[in-house]
């Protein structure tokens, strides 16, 4: 037999008191008003087979409701190390029907539901585990003793940022053995985060190509789903014993949020879930209220639905027995800020991101979702990208900005190719090993349109005289030096474009130290898809396949800067000297859209 944690699952909150009929309402409104102490704790110890139970949890909107249940027995070091978890039979408030049979089960977003005893109405502790994948009225309870502990002063000594579970912490948690007397550590089941602004299965691809999420988020392998609303006014959902709590990496167009529910509220903390969000210690997720939906009846683990409010506080200690979070803390959280326009319309998304391992993933979610909206297909499209990265850096105390812009085109999956540069150049600054960088905020602009517009070099032209001779690949143009030549590159596109032919005209004055013969290379700057690449910058030199390191943050951030556009020709002139050796010239040939192949031209000077 394995335990496991429930799902965690995600909205926003506001604070008010709560006052409901019957017993669990006599035991808890009282400790519902921020500022009053927690209830009473109850030895689990003395817990007796069969002694009644109630709890409060919220099926739909923002008002908790009782449940009830009776006490089985506990496995012992059921949680971990000298934590005991008690077992209880639970029923109503959709975990079994009118009639006994089971309904949806005890739920994913009912962790953190509190329990208490029927006698005393002290707290028992939060529904947090699930015994069976399948709809099941069988319930683990970390016992509030446990969950108090979370404000111990110990906790708030190290002043390290958070950092992931371990990977011991987290396979210790994942094992089980068979036997009530020697379960071990309970399974968890890995709480799936929800998310908003983009279809799941783009915010899920977007998530595996970040490596700052992967590598700090330990639970994020499993994958978002659609199962939570973010408006654009924020609604004032409240904060109460029994009711919502959200937690959340960002919150606004992009809203990755985890869903369960308040255990307790007492001076200005809330407690909840019953067993870790991110496992990460401490923390600065924020946290929010929220409204149920519905809850979703699942053959493999039921899920609650939610709909997601306003920022209520800081999450401070994500631990093994739940999470802690400061109500009113304020946080200064990164903004990003995007202008998408196409077929005449203007879409605005703003997304608010607490912890800054999120960002690169924000960022490639948020273009994505703009793009799918904007455009309305998930095909084709073209895209004209600027994004202006403001952040502060080492010794340094004032911002700095940087800038790029960039043009797309692709024939499919453009809205999640076209968000990889933006997400890469953030990926790239923040994880940077030279300084610590600070990024305050994303600011995009995105010019898109439907179509697949690609163009690829077909042929070359010379101007000798009035008329325009052709010139064949690795042809010869025979020309003086110190001359301009006028040239001409036939630009047409590949049969599944939507662009029409061009023609790009330039022109080339010859250094007058040039002699015998030259050759210009030209080529086009269109990449392939990014489709299975992780968000980060590599930089090759594509002739000598040798990869570029850079050695501080400004080489990293030229290197940056001096990445080509997709719509730009590189013409790179190399040529021999008078007197000997070689002279060389290069340009960027801005072109109509973006262009593949490479074109060579010589030249053979006369004096």
């Amino acid at each position: 037999m394995t335990t496991r944690p429930l799902h965690a699952f995600a909205s926003l909150t506001a604070v008010s008191a709560l006052v409901v009929g019957g017993l669990a309402a006599t035991a808890t409104a009282s400790y519902s008003a921020i500022g009053d102490n927690c209830p009473d704790a109850y030895d689990t110890s003395t817990l007796a087979p069969g002694q009644p139970v109630t709890g409060l949890t919220t099926v739909e909107g923002t008002t908790p409701e009782e449940f009830h249940g009776v006490y089985l027995r506990t496995i012992q070091n059921g949680i971990g190390p000298g934590m005991d978890l008690p077992v209880f039979k639970m029923e109503d408030s959709r975990i079994t029907k009118s009639d006994g049979s089971i309904d949806a089960g005890i739920w994913a977003g009912m962790s953190g539901s509190p329990v208490y005893d029927d006698a005393t109405g002290d707290l028992i502790g939060a529904v947090s585990y699930g015994f069976s994948n399948s709809p099941s009225d069988i319930a683990g309870v970390t016992p509030a003793t446990y969950m108090y502990d979370l404000k111990n002063p110990k906790y708030n000594a190290a002043t390290a940022a958070p950092a992931p579970a371990s990977k011991s912490a987290i396979a210790s948690l994942q094992s089980a053995s068979e036997g009530e007397a020697s379960l071990g550590q309970p399974r968890m089941l890995r709480p799936k985060k929800q998310v908003s602004g983009a279809p799941a299965d783009i915010a899920n691809k977007q998530a595996k190509r970040s490596p700052s999420l992967q590598s700090k988020s330990s639970y994020k392998k499993s994958g978002f789903v659609d199962a939570i609303g973010q408006s654009s006014a924020p609604v004032n959902y409240p904060i109460v014993v029994g009711g919502n709590l959200a937690t959340t990496f960002s919150y606004g167009e992009v809203t990755t949020a985890a869903v369960g529910t308040v255990t307790a509220i007492c001076a200005g903390k809330v407690i909840g879930f019953g067993h870790p969000d991110e496992f990460s210690g401490k923390s600065n997720e924020t946290f929010h209220g929220a409204s149920t939906v519905t809850i979703q009846p699942d053959a493999f683990g039921s899920y609650k639905l939610a709909n997601v409010g306003t920022v209520k506080g800081v999450i401070n200690q994500d631990r093994l027995q739940g999470i802690l979070g400061t109500i009113g803390q304020s946080h200064s959280p990164i903004n990003v800020h995007s202008t998408s326009t196409g077929l005449g319309d203007t879409k605005e998304s703003t997304t608010k991101v607490s912890v800054p391992f999120a960002l690169s993933y924000v960022v490639a979610t948020q273009v994505a979702g703009d793009a799918i909206a904007v455009l309305n297909q998930y095909g084709a499209g073209e895209s004209l990208m600027t994004w202006t990265i403001t952040y502060t850096r080492e010794g340094t105390p004032f911002p700095q900005t940087f800038e790029r812009t960039q043009r797309y085109s692709t024939s499919q999956y453009f809205p999640e190719d076209v968000a990889y540069e933006a997400a890469s150049d953030v990926e790239a600054l923040l994880s940077n090993q030279f300084e610590k960088v600070k990024i305050t905020d994303v600011e995009i602009e995105s010019e898109l349109s439907p179509d697949y517009r690609k163009y690829k070099i077909a042929s070359a032209q010379y101007k000798s005289g009035a008329t325009w001779k052709t010139v064949e690949n690795g042809g010869v143009i025979k020309t003086k030096r110190g001359a301009t030549v006028d040239l001409r590159l036939k630009l047409k596109a590949p049969v599944d474009s939507d662009a029409a032919p061009e023609n790009l005209d330039f022109a080339w004055k010859m250094s007058t130290r040039a002699t015998k013969s030259g050759t210009l290379n030209l080529a086009g700057q269109s990449f392939d898809d990014y489709y299975d690449e992780e968000f980060g910058e590599e930089f090759v030199d594509e002739e000598e396949g040798d990869v570029y390191e850079p050695e501080s943050l400004d080489e990293l951030l030229d290197l940056l800067l001096t990445q080509p556009r997709q719509d730009d020709l590189t013409a790179y002139l190399r040529y021999r000297k008078l007197g000997g050796g070689v002279g060389e010239s290069f340009r960027e040939i801005r072109a109509p859209g973006i262009v593949s192949g490479n074109y060579t031209i010589r030249f053979a000077y006369k004096k």
